[in-house]
């Protein structure tokens, strides 16, 4: 529950400085991108109510929830895919929070990667529904790793004392996404497997969305073919 809310608090703080005062914004927000914001509040809002079903042994009502809830999960990747690709095309993000203007197909390196591990782990997860200890952890980290890294760019697009030094982005990520580990080892005495191994492998992919992917003229040409 407590991770729950911090992601409604990152998202809080990522996206409402530049809706309050609209004096840095590139453009209004446009249907689609308002569309892109409500269906991913609305998973994380479940995502919440999930986690207190289950703190309140209210098993069958998040079972039930859940087979619903799991159909949200392709509208979004489809409202994500779309959004990255209409923000490269336009050749800069509307809030202005992001600055992708100078190299708009790595811009959308990001947006389009994440999607990969919360598709993967949403998909786990759904299969795992019946094995409740590695179902929470990949549908946590669905939820951290998939959804977080675009308010956590967008809040440090606030804060212009850090806003230029790219690497301190990997802080707050890896903070969501070795929390769990961290709670395991507290409580269990030891870390969960999937806390830990899938928490790795997703930190070293957004490591090489950034440092090895999203540089390279592979990228570029495939993310030209993508936007044309």
């Amino acid at each position: 529950m407590v991770m729950a809310m911090c992601t409604i608090v990152t998202v809080v703080l990522g996206f409402t400085p530049s809706l309050v005062n609209t004096a840095a914004r590139n453009a209004p927000v446009t249907p689609l991108a308002t569309a892109h914001g409500v269906v991913y509040l609305a998973w994380l809002l479940l995502f919440f109510t999930q986690t207190t079903l289950v703190a309140t042994r209210r098993i069958s009502v998040h079972r039930r929830l859940g087979a619903a809830t799991v159909f949200l999960a392709p509208v979004m990747i489809v409202l994500g895919y779309k959004t990255a690709i209409v923000m490269a095309r336009r050749g800069f993000d509307l809030s202005g929070d992001l600055h992708t203007q100078a190299d708009p197909l790595l811009g959308i390196v990001n947006p389009l990667g994440d999607l990969v591990p919360f598709a993967i782990l949403v998909t786990a997860g759904f299969l795992y529904r019946h094995r409740s200890e590695i179902h929470k952890r990949l549908m946590l980290l669905a939820t951290v790793g998939g959804l977080m890294p675009a308010p956590l760019a967008h809040l440090i697009g606030h804060l212009p004392s850090v806003r230029d030094k790219p690497p301190v982005i990997v802080i707050p990520i890896a903070l969501f996404l070795f929390a769990g580990a961290v709670y395991d080892r507290i409580s269990l005495g030891r870390i969960h497997p999937v806390s830990l191994w899938v928490a790795l492998a997703i930190f070293v992919w957004d490591l090489s969305l950034n440092i090895i992917i999203g540089p390279s003229a592979a990228w570029h040409h495939f993310a030209q073919w993508l936007v044309r």
